[in-house]
């Protein structure tokens, strides 16, 4: 299932991150020893995406609650490379926000997508 494509996502907003890939501990006599606990670690992308009006928002909501939990497919926008990505906590994991301009309301969808990183980046 792809990314709808009645939303939009803010290319300048996005935020690239990985999640932790080694764990660190604390010994009693004050060294740390940190280690790689993971041979890969899931890649995140903050993002937001714009929904024109409530029918979009109720669209999109429909589609987080069936598909927000499952891989998809999603063109990162930052490098333009295909991806198979999750909304991190499935529909639970995304923060609406509305917007008024005049008579307008638009609605923002704020997430962290995550996934793995492709070979040969």
């Amino acid at each position: 299932m792809p990314w709808p494509d009645y939303a939009p996502i803010v290319a300048d907003d996005q935020v690239l991150g990985q999640d932790v890939d080694v764990e660190r501990t604390p010994f009693d006599d004050g060294l740390i020893r940190q280690e790689r606990r993971f041979s890969s670690a899931l890649l995140t992308w903050g993002v937001t995406a714009l929904l024109d009006d409530d029918d979009a928002l109720a669209r999109f909501r429909a589609w987080a609650a069936r598909e927000a939990h499952l891989w998809f497919d999603w063109t990162d926008t930052s490098s333009g490379a295909r991806r198979r990505v999750r909304v991190r906590s499935g529909a639970g994991g995304i923060n609406y926000t509305a917007r008024v301009h005049g008579n307008l309301r638009r609605w923002e969808a704020v997430m962290t997508l995550e996934g793995w990183p492709v070979t040969g980046i």
